[in-house]
């Protein structure tokens, strides 16, 4: 069977769905966020390594594209080569069909066919360099046992590893599986020119990252150790069955059953196949330090989804290996139907949802209801934009008024659909853990002037009106305007609008944190 076609196939058709999909949807929350990376490039943001950021410049031809298509558009080539790389790294664990059933098994995981390979994240380029550092170790293995040790090898593997931790630095798990493999496993490793030369290109890679830090106070590693505890947390097994019922549905369910009965067959010695051991240790440590953090903290089921792409490999091989053909296409197909009908379900219910998802509450229509991150900002903005002129024209507000928001979403999104794209000047005017990387923003915009007028922003279904201490760096504020957002005819949320006349308040002290 041409397993080569078939891929050419599934490679032109998962990229036309994926772009299909990058295009009719609007960014969300975490989108739109980072797409902020790219417009001033840095060694490392708040949150997160500088690779997405990088992606982002990349596709959308250094910020002169600026349509969803383009900001997304990285992740869609990531994930046609996440797909060959685990097509080609199937077949030489054991043959072209067992990287066929690893291609198929990755194009219908939610994580790395929609949030990593279709939605722009730092899982995006992450996915594709841990993919990509999994071949190198395999070809690196293959070649040392035919005693060939070429430093290319280690060259190319050390820039896959190396680059997964640049996006995001729990890649640091892929080294330590590869490391903790050779101590258990293979010792003639260390040995190996190959291995140290990739080791070596990991540290350089670590070593901006380390240096920003350095200059800012190491915020990135202070913010993310203050979502991570274990002293004084409660055990809450509901936080545990979160992370695991949401890995699940992240993997595909079909794809979760299909992993634990790998699982289960290497447990009995039922299965076994090349390379074991590596893809056990690239994948079970993660799994299990998440599944135990989220036993005391709140996590995301996202953070693990790298080491499954081990799982895949494993699968994919106990699949070939069972004698019945009939079985292994039935919970293919199992996994395509129930893929298919949430994406269709998903994006039709934002596009065009006919019912109420969040809270009624005027206050707070439409909290809850997650359509509303990736749709109606488009609508907003031409409806805020009447209001903006309108002002200007009667001399309601001051010439070139501003935009303030006081978190880091919606934020973003007032900026990507509204500020820039209008030449506006947005200030997030906040605390720097609500604010994050808006916080460098802040530094490389204008100031706001003594008796400039600014416009707050906020959507009813997140967070809240102005806070007494940012009311009160102005002379005047007026009571708010409300901007209703519909679908199908039904109210889904209001935008609120707060004028806020004459600044009188200092901004280099109020709207950037100290941070270093």
């Amino acid at each position: 069977m041409n397993y080569h076609r078939k891929l050419r196939l599934l490679l032109i058709g998962g990229f036309i769905f994926h772009a299909l999909l990058a295009s009719v949807l609007e960014l969300g929350n975490d989108e739109v966020y980072y797409q902020t990376y790219a417009l001033h490039l840095q060694w490392n943001y708040f949150d997160h390594p500088p690779l997405v950021g990088f992606l982002i410049r990349l596709s959308t031809f250094n910020l002169h594209f600026h349509q969803e298509f383009f900001v997304r558009l990285g992740p869609v080539f990531c994930s046609a080569a996440g797909t060959y790389l685990i097509f080609i790294t199937g077949s030489r664990l054991k043959n072209q069909r067992t990287g066929w059933y690893a291609a198929l098994l990755y194009n219908l995981s939610f994580y790395t066919s929609i949030i990593a390979g279709t939605f722009i994240l730092p899982d995006s380029p992450e996915v594709v360099c841990w993919m990509a550092a999994i071949y190198g170790m395999v070809l690196l293995l293959d070649k040392q046992r035919r005693d060939v040790d070429p430093p290319l090898t280690g060259i190319l593997l050390g820039l896959a590893m190396g680059l997964c931790v640049f996006s995001k630095i729990h890649g640091l798990f892929l080294c330590f599986g590869f490391a903790v493999y050779a101590l258990f496993n293979k010792r003639s490793l260390f040995k190996s020119r190959a291995f140290w030369i990739a080791m070596l290109l990991v540290v350089a890679f670590i070593i901006p990252l380390y240096w920003w830090n350095a200059q800012n106070n190491f915020i990135t590693y202070r913010y993310h150790e203050g979502r991570i505890g274990f002293f004084g947390h409660r055990a809450d097994p509901g936080q545990l069955l979160q992370q695991l019922l949401g890995s699940a549905f992240y993997c595909n369910p079909v794809n979760f059953i299909l992993y634990t009965l790998t699982l289960i067959a290497i447990l009995k010695k039922k299965f076994t196949c090349p390379y074991l051991s590596l893809l056990l240790w690239l994948s079970l440590p993660l799994i299990i330090i998440l599944l135990f953090t989220s036993l005391f903290n709140e996590t995301l089921p996202h953070w693990s989804g790298p080491s499954y792409l081990s799982l895949m490999l494993l699968t994919a091989a106990w699949m070939d290996q069972r004698q019945s053909r009939i079985f292994t296409l039935s919970w293919i197909r199992a996994a395509a139907l129930f893929f298919a009908f949430v994406t269709i379900t998903g994006v039709l219910g934002i596009l065009y949802l006919p019912f109420h998802l969040g809270k009624k509450d005027p206050g707070e229509l439409g909290r809850g209801d997650i359509t509303l991150d990736m749709s109606g900002w488009k609508k907003f903005a031409s409806q805020f934009d009447s209001l903006y002129r309108s002002d200007q024209q009667d001399g309601r507000m001051n010439k070139q008024a501003i935009i303030l928001s006081d978190y880091w979403f919606p934020a973003a999104h007032l900026d990507y659909y509204y500020a820039r794209p209008n030449n506006i000047n947005l200030i997030a005017a906040g605390k720097l853990r609500n604010i994050h990387h808006f916080a460098w923003l802040n530094e490389r915009r204008p100031r706001i002037e003594p008796g400039s007028d600014a416009y707050f922003i906020y959507p009813t279904n997140y967070y809240g009106p102005p806070a007494p201490s940012l009311r009160m760096l102005f002379e005047r504020v007026e009571d708010s305007v409300l901007l209703p957002q519909y679908l199908n005819g039904i109210e889904v949320r209001k935008f609120v609008i707060y004028r806020m006349h004459r600044f009188k308040g200092d901004s280099s002290d109020y709207l950037i944190p100290g941070i270093r």
